[in-house]
């Protein structure tokens, strides 16, 4: 792979210095500027400052164990589980402390209660509420072995309200594994000292609220506009015709912030491959014709059909879009739109739209495209090298991203199939390499996977796959168990 590691053959060639790059860059792209690093960087999840009206998910927190007194007031009394060293009171103030954290980065509302569940006589009443307020979620952290049947009653309770749940029980709260709670609309924790696990929970439960309230565009061949509805989530597609966007993009000036969105791309490129100055300027106003129709609609992400755009083809628009965690998605794939915007969501990082193949001989599995966004590990993560290369599907030069994987990663795949019937495919992996091009062939960025979780490569349904890189088919699939989304039985 060493020849990706030189300089790239532009740089930036608007006269601006890197200081000067990052306060300009505030006002670029208008509702959608971002304080980039480099274009493909932000600091915040998009979604959050999303340009659609939202409501914020709401989860009513509670915790549950005995005061401690009724112990002490019984000296001959069998403790139970954790033990009588065990500090509730002060376990529950440091778990506040890590959801105010996480409500503020994740956007939602969660309102914890001062005071536990410390009998039955609490959980009636918690019980009433909830089917009188009814939140969005609920989560119920248990801290004694003698709340688990109160935390039982009130997961009944949520259920019938349709009220997805988190349940976490601290390892050691019991006197052996606890059981019962694997059920659909809960996702069920046992752990040790685990916030990591509580704020996953918190993910599954805003992603569902968010995806409600988004709206996305569908950039197709149709001369006339409509909206519709995604069943399961309630996603809002604007479906528009793609000479809209085609129009837009011839339109485009090659002003400030396209010649600064060149002068980044090509900066930190490790190298660019068969790319003039044509095809980087249509690549710009490609993106400022993208990043104006998702303000124009006040929309939150967009699929289109792009194969035969000519020169405004939006590889590195979309690749761009997916790192700032805009979901964005080619061939005006609808399915693998609204993957990549679970995924957003779920992990916090972007996932990789791509072609399927198979190598048999090694039992490898082979994912190829061309708008893999460089920052797979999320916007504040290490940005993955890349190379600047042509579009490998037509002669007319139009501007594609080549990036390389990190050997030995963890990854996650992912399908969601919509329709009358939605169920949702999730599979785990590790990348073995990206190879360089030649001798890799058609579309610009490759990944080889081994899939861990099933005997054979070619096990892998379904075309679009999203793979996101980090251990999170766990994540995946305790949401589809939490919303009562069918997992794909590819057996």
């Amino acid at each position: 792979m060493a020849n990706h590691e030189h300089e790239g053959e532009f740089g930036c060639r608007c006269g601006c210095n890197r200081r000067s790059f990052l306060t300009a860059s505030a006002t670029a792209t208008g509702a959608l500027a971002m304080n980039w690093l480099s274009p493909f960087t932000q600091n915040a999840m998009a979604l959050q400052d999303s340009p659609t009206p939202r409501k914020k998910a709401v989860v009513r927190a509670v915790f549950l164990y005995p005061p401690a007194k009724s112990f002490a007031e019984k000296p001959d009394a069998w403790w139970g589980w954790p033990g009588n060293e065990f500090d509730a009171a002060a376990h529950q103030k440091k778990y506040t402390l890590a959801i105010a954290k996480m409500e503020k980065e994740l956007g939602m509302k969660i309102d914890v209660d001062d005071e536990p569940i410390a009998d039955r006589t609490d959980a009636a009443r918690l019980a009433k509420e909830l089917q009188t307020d009814s939140p969005d979620g609920l989560l119920l952290i248990v801290f004694h072995d003698k709340s688990l049947a109160a935390a039982d009653a009130l997961l009944k309770v949520a259920a019938k309200a349709d009220i997805p749940s988190v349940l976490y029980v601290g390892l050691g709260m019991s006197g052996g594994k606890v059981t019962g709670f694997s059920r659909p609309g809960v996702y069920f924790i046992q752990s040790m000292d685990n916030v990591e696990a509580v704020e996953a929970g918190m993910r599954m439960i805003n992603a569902k609220k968010r995806m409600s309230q988004t709206r996305l565009l569908s950039i197709a061949d149709t001369k006339t506009s409509r909206e519709v509805t995604e069943p399961f989530f309630g996603i809002t597609v604007q479906i528009l015709p793609v000479d809209r966007y085609t129009e837009l993009a011839a339109k485009m000036p090659l002003n400030d912030s396209a010649r600064q969105f060149i002068g980044q791309v090509t900066r930190f490129a490790k190298k660019s491959r068969t790319i003039n100055r044509q095809a980087m300027e249509n690549a710009a106003r490609a993106h400022s014709a993208v990043t104006q129709l998702l303000k124009d609609e006040k929309a939150d992400g967009l699929a289109i059909n792009c194969p035969r755009l000519g020169l405004f083809k939006p590889c590195l628009s979309f690749a761009t879009l997916n790192s700032q965690l805009i979901p964005a998605a080619c061939e005006n794939d609808l399915a693998a739109l609204c993957t990549q915007l679970l995924g957003q969501l779920l992990t916090g990082r972007p996932g990789f739209q791509h072609n399927p193949a198979v190598d048999t001989e090694k039992n490898l599995y082979y994912a190829s495209h061309c708008t893999c966004p460089p920052n797979m590990h999320g916007p504040e993560g290490k940005q993955l090298p890349y190379v600047l290369r042509r579009y490998p599907h037509a002669n007319e030069g139009s501007c594609a991203i080549q990036v390389f994987w990190k050997t030995r990663d963890p990854v996650t795949m992912a399908h969601y199939y919509p329709g009358k019937k939605p169920s949702l495919d999730v599979y785990s992996g590790r990348v073995v390499i990206s190879h360089p091009s030649p001798p890799a062939t058609g579309c610009a960025t490759n990944v080889q996977v081994e899939i861990t979780d099933r005997a054979e490569a070619d096990m892998v349904k379904g075309h679009h796959n999203i793979l996101f890189c980090g251990d999170f088919a766990r994540r995946f699939r305790m949401f589809a168990q939490m919303h009562k989304l069918p997992l794909t039985d590819i057996d």
